[in-house]
């Protein structure tokens, strides 16, 4: 399926656009401070304000060999898109046939189906199969008869905030930069289903997640985090990703223990908000060591709750 059929759902009659496009993974403060400037721009010209969001990375499809894990999934970023009051978000597949497409082609194609008066794009785009820059895109737009407008990066401690940046920040535990970069804590979220009770056992029992092979990996190890449960409460808890190297191992393992909390959330999808990174996984000489060392982990992760405000 192409351009034209994927954008066909938010086609107007007679209707106008503001448009932006790109994947947005993450939608940090760089893709924030370029959809904030596509709704101003499409209210000041009494148009609808429309983002196309790749659901994978163009450069993946280019070359396969370049898999990138995101940090949000497809769905997940278009609601964090929708919160900035966008008319409409599409997320549309990057299949063989926009592969090909020049810049020319796929800026015409939107013209004609959306009625695109203005672009808004980073000054770092780069567009088409041609992958022509933002000079060339400008010279497209002066031709056919519509706008393009710009938005700088966003610069945070001398560096450009990017999606690859957070995703590294997150690999090595640097939740607070990513925090900062992204303007919200990382998020990450899964079904609730049954472990084998080992945490249980130890006196800290925990929710066992499921959680995407295709989302990025947080630094593997204990972190301060606030667990957002199914019926709206948010609760300070502390989360492991890991391995499990002391009991054997389990690749992968995604746990959130909630002090004082006994409840049965099994078969329900919860979430939990980074806060902190306590300390690296690692492989204990017995089982009692681990239950010293989790104890201590959570009467530290206790003791920071217990200086921060309840979130709202």
């Amino acid at each position: 399926m192409g351009l034209q059929e994927q954008i066909a759902p938010i086609e107007e009659p007679d209707g106008t656009a503001c448009v932006t496009v790109g994947t947005f993974d993450g939608v940090h403060k760089g893709h924030q401070a370029l959809l904030n400037t596509l709704v101003e721009t499409a209210k000041q010209n009494d148009t609808k304000s429309v983002a196309i969001s790749f659901r994978q990375p163009p450069r993946s499809v280019i070359n396969p060999s370049q898999q990138t894990p995101h940090l949000y999934d497809a769905h997940a970023r278009a609601a964090l898109i929708q919160e900035h009051g966008v008319d409409a978000v599409q997320l549309i597949d990057f299949d063989d046939e926009i592969r090909v497409m020049s810049a020319d082609e796929f800026l015409t194609t939107l013209q004609n189906s959306l009625g695109m008066t203005h672009l808004i794009i980073g000054e770092r785009a780069i567009m088409g199969h041609d992958r022509i820059n933002v000079n060339q895109i400008d010279h497209i737009a002066n031709r056919n008869g519509f706008h393009l407008q710009t938005v700088p990066p966003v610069i945070r401690n001398g560096k450009i905030v990017s999606s690859s940046l957070i995703r590294s920040a997150m690999a090595s535990g640097d939740v607070k930069s990513a925090a900062d970069m992204l303007g919200r804590q990382y998020e990450r979220g899964g079904r609730v289903h049954r472990g084998f009770a080992v945490a249980r056992e130890m006196g800290v029992p925990t929710a066992n997640l499921q959680w995407s092979r295709q989302l990025v990996m947080p630094a593997k190890g204990i972190y301060a985090t606030w667990a957002k449960l199914p019926d709206g409460r948010i609760l300070p808890s502390a989360t492991y990703f890991g391995d499990n190297p002391t009991l054997g191992g389990n690749l992968g393992t995604f746990e959130v223990h909630i002090s004082d909390f006994d409840e049965d959330l099994y078969g329900h999808e919860m979430s939990v908000e980074f806060i902190e990174f306590i300390r690296p996984d690692k492989e204990f000489d017995n089982v009692d060591q681990l239950n010293q060392a989790i104890q201590s982990d959570v009467a530290k992760i206790d003791q920071i709750f217990a200086d921060l405000p309840s979130p709202e």
